[in-house]
């Protein structure tokens, strides 16, 4: 039954506490998934839209391998497996790099 118990223990999250933490976790979390529409929207107001494509996909190319790096630097070895969220893996990172 140990195995149980062990698996339940790696499948959890880590939790967040306090304000600047949380607020770092969501900057994080901003800076993978929100930031690149955003810089696509602006570089299609105010050039084109073949060239905000292209941003936007520069973009979240440079946006997986952050993401990457972060998950690999911060989640556990055992857990490395597992499909995660950027926002999971944004926890994970703050939660092993800054509020412990």
């Amino acid at each position: 039954m140990k195995f149980f118990k062990d698996r339940d223990e790696i499948n959890m999250t880590p939790v967040i506490e306090g304000f600047k933490c949380k607020a770092l976790v969501f900057g994080v979390f901003f800076g993978l998934v929100i930031l690149p529409i955003l810089v696509g929207l602006y570089v299609w107001y105010a050039y084109d839209v073949i060239v905000a494509i292209g941003v936007v996909l520069f973009l979240y190319i440079a946006s997986s391998i952050v993401g990457s790096k972060l998950r690999l630097s911060s989640l556990p070895p055992q857990l490395r497996e597992r499909s995660l969220s950027s926002l999971e893996i944004a926890r994970w990172y703050v939660h092993q790099h800054h509020c412990f």
